[in-house]
């Protein structure tokens, strides 16, 4: 039997004290504890949330035992704000290692619950399927509830394009069971379905939904690929491609980089004070957020300073800018130390009127496989570049919805160029054999924005209706404009309408003139933002 003891804080999400106390906690006196819902169904590997409610006391037990008793827990709830509730946020992916445990996380920090011991027999890195008891209980009081974990379903991805701001919520589109997608040249294995492919005007954003329950719970945390240092593989004494990236809050003009592998004692890399020119693949700016160097600064090093504390210093014969859009890209090989866990790094660029430093952590072991996590990997290219971006997440806003047993993947188009491009989530040979296993890859165009005025009407009232279509994602708002001339050159009139673009890709407006339309030379325009994307077109 795996058995570990731990004391491990964790926040609690705060529960609306208006909410009454399960009744087998209402009728007691004294202290007592209830559940919000009698039985929970999770997914498994995903996250679960069990609602705890106390009544004169802020503290309870709450045990976790599953049926068959393979699988035993034990956490302290504190009610640190004294409103009666604690809400627990229980991960049911423990991980591979030998002595990984489940954790129980919140969000609220003013709560608190310590995971006092585990105890499990259950081989895999996820908990297993099933029924689950929950005792809640006071020095007095004790109640029942259950929590299912449910094995994850049918896997499938679809993608819509929203307008910015668009809530998650929002966008729906049917799911495809498999799906297309690689580029020629590619070494991706395909899928047979072929689904027609969206197109996004440039600022809109896309929206691409893998339908993979049993994700969440690994995915949990900051992701390897967001980190300010990943390795490509970060199993303990490999030897690898670390990609730095750091994005200053602040222009810089560099005169030297700095890279620490041993900020707050941390291991360094084996022999990273070896680390020749040589040795670094990529050195430059993305000036434009979508993860690749615009820039190349890799001619500008002048010297390589190392030492044995796991510092590397490039110093440049040139000032280099970094905007404080920009980010700096560097990939460069080194053998990765012989741990596993986060480490803690930092990158200074020391500059000549200013220095901005960034702290960070690089991932070693299982946890830091995939750009996700765990051998999960989300991948970001386009057609025009036949190498991934340097740093593939960087036009992508990763979220996990548990609610769904969705993984969603916005892309925002105002970083990119126009073209073709793919998104594809895969869990590679590393991840855990508890894992889903999938390789899903979703299509999309970006174009520029345009509209067309489709259809216009003048009245005798003075009435002028303008109707246009637009590829760009219903919601988003333009400025339809009528710029009405007498035609003997005398009374001109300009007007503006605010249209906002309907799910048929259309927008409408109607015009009021101070003199009959047809005695007038009428131009419409559409404008987004400042820029035209339709027009002038003469409508009478």
């Amino acid at each position: 039997m795996n058995t570990r003891i731990a004391a491990v804080v964790v926040t609690i999400l705060l529960v609306s004290a208006a909410t009454a106390l399960a009744a087998p906690a209402t009728a007691q006196s004294g202290p007592a504890v209830g559940f919000s819902d009698a039985e929970t169904t999770t997914t498994q590997g995903d996250i679960a949330t069990i609602n705890l409610q106390l009544r004169d006391t802020d503290e309870a037990l709450l045990r976790v035992h599953s049926a068959d008793q393979q699988y035993r827990a034990t956490v302290r709830a504190q009610d640190g704000d004294n409103d009666g509730t604690v809400s627990i946020r229980f991960n049911t992916f423990r991980g591979p290692g030998e002595g990984d445990t489940a954790e129980f996380t919140a969000v609220d920090g003013d709560d608190s619950a310590d995971l006092i011991a585990e105890s499990s027999e259950q081989p895999g890195a996820v908990l297993d399927t099933g029924r689950y008891n929950l005792i809640a209980s006071t020095a007095t009081t004790s109640v029942a509830a259950v929590l299912f974990l449910e094995p994850p379903g049918e896997v499938g991805s679809n993608t819509s394009v929203v307008a910015p701001e668009t809530p998650l919520s929002a966008s729906t589109a049917s799911m495809n069971e498999s799906t297309t997608g690689v580029f020629e040249g590619s070494n991706t294995s395909t899928s047979s379905t072929t689904t027609q492919v969206p197109t996004a005007a440039t600022g809109d954003h896309v929206r691409t939904r893998f339908s993979v329950g049993g994700l969440g719970g690994a995915i949990e945390g900051s992701l390897p690929g967001k980190n300010l240092i990943s390795p490509e593989d970060s199993s303990p004494s490999a030897r690898t491609s670390h990609t730095m990236q750091t994005s200053p809050n602040q222009s810089i003009t560099m005169r030297s980089l700095t890279i620490d592998y041993g900020a707050e004692e941390s291991t360094p890399p084996a022999a990273v004070y070896r680390l020749t020119r040589g040795d670094i693949n990529t050195l430059g700016v993305d000036e434009t957020g979508d993860g690749s160097v615009d820039r190349s600064v890799s001619a500008a090093i002048q010297n390589i300073q190392t030492s044995t504390d796991g510092q590397v210093t490039l110093s440049f014969d040139r000032s280099i800018t970094v905007s404080e859009n920009d980010t700096l890209l560097a990939v460069y090989k080194v053998r990765n130390p012989e741990t596993s866990g986060s480490q803690d790094v930092a990158v200074t660029l020391t500059g000549e009127k200013a220095t901005y430093q960034e702290l960070g952590t690089v991932l070693y072991g299982t946890a830091g496989q995939g750009t996700l996590g765990y051998g999960i990997d989300l991948q970001f290219e386009s057609s025009a570049d036949k190498s991934p971006p340097t740093a593939p997440l960087s036009a992508l806003n990763v979220t996990y919805e548990s609610d769904a047993n969705e993984l969603v993947a916005n892309t925002d188009t105002s970083v990119l160029t126009t073209g073709e491009y793919a998104v594809r989530l895969q869990t590679k040979d590393s991840a855990p054999a508890d894992l889903p296993q999938v390789d899903l890859t979703e299509r999309f165009n970006v174009a520029t924005p345009d509209a067309e005025v489709t259809n216009y009407s003048i009245s005798e009232t003075s009435q002028l209706s303008v109707t246009a279509s637009t590829n760009l994602a219903p919601e988003n708002t333009v400025i339809i404009r009528a710029d009405g001339q007498e035609a003997d050159g005398g009374i001109s009139q300009v007007q503006n309408c605010v249209a906002t673009v309907q799910s048929d890709g259309t927008i409408s407006c109607e015009f009021d003139f101070s003199e009959s339309g047809s005695d007038y030379k009428i131009d419409v325009l559409v404008r987004q933002n400042d820029t035209i994307i339709a027009g002038p077109t003469r409508v009478n």
